[in-house]
């Protein structure tokens, strides 16, 4: 799926869903991932890897769909896990945010 600048591509291997990410997410398209998000938890995904190797960019609309994912998800139990982006200026942001620290991290095999 393709938003704007936003590619999402979504895995379904079972209880396991990855969602790898690709470009820009941004208040264009934050709503895209959402929506995968919640398609992924009603179809009884056990675990959802986020993917952002690939992700160049993000702005606080895509900080707040990882942290709303996060505490509603992650809640006794870690469903979703990010596979950290390449990108350093997508790092910087998670380190800032502290998202880098809160966010359950998967290795790069778990996103492929």
């Amino acid at each position: 799926m393709r938003d704007g600048t936003l590619s999402v591509r979504v895995r379904a291997d079972g209880a396991k869903w990855t969602l790898t990410l690709a470009g820009e997410l941004d208040r264009a398209n934050a709503a895209t991932l959402a929506a995968e998000l919640e398609r992924a938890e009603a179809e009884g995904a056990g675990s959802i890897v986020i993917d952002m190797r690939a992700l160049q960019f993000i702005d606080s609309s895509g900080i707040a769909v990882l942290v709303a994912a996060h505490r509603r998800l992650n809640d006794g139990a870690e469903r979703i896990q990010v596979v950290k982006s390449e990108a350093i200026e997508v790092q910087r942001v998670m380190d800032v945010t502290g998202l880098a620290r809160e966010l359950p991290l998967a290795s790069a095999e778990e996103g492929d």
